[in-house]
């Protein structure tokens, strides 16, 4: 397995960052430090997360190595719980809609869902 200051030099070349300086100036540190941590030196988190974001990586993956460097811009199906939760959130509300209110809210759902 790799080492966060492989990982580093992965995502800079991946992303087209040839110089340490580039990546330094945009983290806002000095490009010693950019040195430090492609030895595995100590790293804020603060500090990673302005990698991540700026190399548009993935906060897991950098850290760790699990995952993958682009896992952050892959889609989610949404959640079970997230389905149940938005229909329970029309639940206490059914009473004070109309019978046309109820049809064309549940029309609007079915249109959705033909997408």
């Amino acid at each position: 397995m790799s080492t966060r200051g492989q990982r580093l030099v992965e995502a800079m070349k991946l992303r087209g960052i040839q110089k340490q300086f580039a990546l330094a100036y945009n983290v806002n540190v000095n490009e010693s430090t950019i040195t430090r941590w492609k030895n595995d030196g100590p790293m804020s988190i603060d500090n990673a997360i302005s990698v991540c974001q700026y190399l548009d990586i993935s906060l897991d993956w950098f850290l760790t190595g699990n995952g993958l460097i682009d896992q952050h811009k892959l889609t989610s199906s949404p959640s079970i719980d997230a389905d149940d939760n938005l229909v329970a959130s029309f639940r206490p509300l059914t009473h004070l809609m109309t019978e046309t209110s109820r049809s064309l809210l549940l029309r609007f759902f079915d249109s959705l869902a033909d997408r």
